[in-house]
This record gives structure tokens, C-alpha cells and sequence, in this order.
């Protein structure tokens, strides 16, 4: 049975200003949870309505009904196992590249792109004012676990800029000149994803080198999703 306490907990966790002020975040799926678990992270809560759920390692879910999992879960559909994590502590490290996120506010898509620096072996994730909260019930689901091994700054650009002054600095543009089978990326870098909507901003743009994806097709598209573009940026940069 869901305590009154987890209860209560669980519903200020829908919002980020408890989100931020517990340093908590809520994790749902047989695949997201046990990843997350896997990376060490220690749960506060840990509930299934599966009583046949077994996980490996020392954590072993709580059994509750399926109408509460279902009342306590921040998908549309809740799934059987469902978390909640203390905001990662994550291990010093540091990667050749870092990204920045600038005010990407679409949860699904900065997920994907926290997915695609895990990937990728890119240890920093810069998040300027404006950005999607990374610890958002839908952006959690994007990451599919890697969530917990990215460490994720959110500042202000004078910041972050602070941050990574001694690293190339590269800015994701529709008019930057092409990525495709060329560049060198050897020395540390720095590379800036801006919304789909409004780009990079001109604070980025006036610092940095603008790249782009060629076009190889026919098609009348304009423009990619920006976390399949930071996906193929990525992959470029990353294999020179």
C-alpha cells in the first residue's frame, strides 16, 4: 500500500520548484528504473504493481495496486515500476567535446540529446535559462536511463561561457558551413544546439563557428529536429 507520505511526495515531484528544492526526480519503466539503478543511484521510493517483478541487485520494489501506480505516475500510461532518485551526483570527469543546450524547451527533445551524449561519450551537458527542465517526467523517459551519467550545469550564457573558455567553440547553424566528411575536431570543443524555433542566439553566434548538415537528398524539407541534428553533428565530431 502507497504510503501517505510517498503519496504526497510523489505529487509535489510533478512540479518542477519541488523537483529543484527536494533535488528528486520521478523515473517509471522496466528499463529506465533498472538503468538508472544500475548507474548507482539509490532510490527513495521504489514501487511495482508486479508481483512477479524481480530486479537484479539489492533493491527489490514495494508492491502496490495498479490503480495507485496509475494515480502516482507522470506518464499518460503508467508502467509497472516507477522510481524515485535523488538528483545524480555525477563522477569529476571531463570529454573531449561538451554541448550546450540553448533554450531547448522541448523536454522529449532534450532527452534524446542527454541519450545522444551518453552515446557519445560527451561527460557535459550546458543548459542556458529557458531550457526544458531535464528532471521533467518526459525528458527522464527520453534518456532512457542516461540521465544519471551526464552531468547537466544549467547558468546563464556570461556562465557558461566561463566554463568553457579554453575549448573551440562551434555553433549549430542552418548557414554554418557543412559537417559532412570533414572538420577537425581534435582539440576540446564546445558545441552549441539552439531551439528549433529561434536558432542559436546571437550571443553564441558571435563567438563561435557555425556548421551545419549537408543536404544529400531531394526533398523540400527545411530543416531536421534538433536532437537528430545533434545526433549526426555528434557522430561527426566525435569519430575524428
Amino acid at each position: 500500500m502507497l504510503s501517505k507520505s510517498a503519496e504526497k511526495l510523489l505529487r509535489k515531484l510533478r512540479t518542477r520548484k519541488y523537483r529543484w528544492e527536494y533535488k528528486m526526480f520521478v523515473a517509471e519503466g522496466l528499463k529506465v528504473v533498472p538503468d538508472i539503478l544500475a548507474a548507482g543511484l539509490k532510490p527513495e521510493y521504489l514501487f511495482s504493481s508486479d508481483a512477479q517483478l524481480a530486479l537484479a541487485g539489492e533493491y527489490q520494489p514495494q508492491l502496490i495496486t495498479e490503480k495507485e501506480l496509475q494515480s502516482m505516475s507522470q506518464l499518460e500510461t503508467a508502467h509497472k515500476l516507477l522510481a524515485v532518485f535523488p538528483f545524480p551526483e555525477w563522477p569529476p570527469q571531463q570529454s573531449r567535446g561538451v554541448v550546450i543546450a540553448d533554450q531547448i524547451n522541448d523536454p522529449g527533445n532534450l532527452g534524446t540529446i542527454i541519450r545522444s551524449c551518453d552515446w557519445f561519450g560527451i561527460s557535459h551537458l550546458y543548459l542556458t535559462k529557458g531550457s526544458a527542465d531535464a528532471f521533467n517526467a518526459k525528458c527522464v523517459q527520453s534518456t532512457m536511463g542516461s540521465i544519471a551519467r551526464v552531468r547537466l550545469v544549467y547558468g546563464t550564457e556570461k556562465e557558461i561561457e566561463q566554463e568553457i573558455q579554453d575549448r573551440q567553440l562551434w555553433v549549430a547553424d542552418m548557414e554554418g558551413e557543412k559537417i559532412n566528411g570533414g572538420g577537425n575536431f581534435t582539440e576540446p570543443w564546445a558545441l552549441v544546439l539552439g531551439s528549433e524555433s529561434h536558432g542559436p542566439s546571437s550571443f553564441w553566434k558571435e563567438k563561435g563557428r557555425a556548421l551545419t548538415i549537408a543536404k544529400t537528398g531531394n526533398s523540400s524539407v527545411e530543416s531536421l529536429n534538433v536532437a537528430q541534428a545533434a545526433s549526426i553533428i555528434l557522430y561527426e565530431m566525435s569519430r575524428t
